[in-house]
């Protein structure tokens, strides 16, 4: 599956650089299509093992960054730093700090509620917290000035193009495969939180320090893709249940490396549908949710089968 992997997502990001209605333009594909690119490949790998993290910390197989609010309160808090600092003068965070902050307040939120609740309670309270995110979000955007609105209203959409040209986009890029190095080393103590804390302790496995590693790392994960790309939906909950299956393997440690590689390819793919197969350009969650929404629906059907 690696090796196939190894295959398929250097032939779609030479298919996301090369291909365009410019054709081989070099700007245009320095400027353009390299950053856009790089940007689906670090969103992907981001979302999809954030959306690892949640399944097995939470034990809920529906757990995604966007389904359960988490990267709706990291895009909130991000536009909340920049309105606290253009409106009222007060120090600005960043977008960065303040979608980290925002996704690590969600994130802890959930891991509490899953302690004392069932997966489909903290499954409704994620898509309560998403509805109360996006309504907040629909209000601040009032308080910004018309000129400024287009521009953030498109990045609040979702979209690679959004991605940072130049180095700072290599940055970004370096601080993904930072974090996802950390994860991989680390991932061990996070899996045994599949069978419940109280599991885990028995194992030997530092409970406490698993579930910080977890708020950090997927906190972490979400902030910088919500910074970067903004809030790209359903890869986090895709990618972890596609490298399940092929792999044939449940535990998160054994499957980090497929779900990351899933996560590129079906973030690539998902870019290069919106801006070559259809007759007009659309956002990349409307393709995602087209696939995302169904499969979620299966998920479901399957767990309440089995109750």
């Amino acid at each position: 599956m690696r090796r196939l992997l190894l295959l398929v997502i250097p032939l779609l990001f030479s298919a996301a650089v090369l291909l365009g209605p410019a054709g081989l333009d070099p700007h245009i594909i320095e400027t353009v299509r390299l950053p856009r690119a790089l940007g689906a490949v670090v969103g992907g790998v981001l979302l999809s093992v954030s959306g690892l993290l949640l399944q097995t910390a939470l034990r809920n197989p529906l757990a995604d960054p966007y389904v359960l609010g988490v990267s709706g309160v990291a895009v909130l808090a991000a536009l909340g730093s920049y309105l606290l600092w253009r409106l009222w003068g007060l120090p600005y965070l960043g977008f960065l700090l303040g979608a980290l902050l925002g996704a690590a307040a969600a994130t802890a939120a959930l891991l509490l509620l899953a302690r004392r609740a069932g997966m489909l309670v903290v499954l409704m309270a994620g898509v309560l917290l998403s509805y109360a995110a996006s309504s907040a979000l629909q209000l601040a955007l009032l308080a910004l000035p018309p000129e400024e609105l287009g521009y953030i209203y498109v990045g609040l959409q979702g979209s690679f193009a959004a991605y940072p040209a130049g180095v700072w986009g290599y940055v970004i890029a370096a601080a993904a495969l930072v974090l996802v190095l950390f994860v991989y080393f680390n991932s061990r103590h996070v899996a045994a939180l599949l069978h419940g804390e109280e599991a885990a302790a028995g194992l030997g496995v530092d409970v406490k320090k698993a579930v910080v590693y977890v708020v950090g790392a997927a906190s972490a994960g979400v902030g910088v893709a919500v910074a970067s790309v903004g809030p790209v939906g359903f890869v986090g909950l895709l990618a972890p249940h596609m490298a399940r299956w092929v792999a044939g393997r449940q535990r998160a440690d054994l499957v980090l490396l497929e779900t990351a590689g899933l996560g590129a390819a079906l973030a690539l793919a998902a870019d290069l549908a919106t801006r070559l197969l259809l007759p007009r350009e659309l956002p990349v969650n409307v393709v995602l949710s087209l696939v995302g929404a169904p499969a979620a629906g299966w998920l479901l059907w399957r767990y309440v089968r089995k109750i």
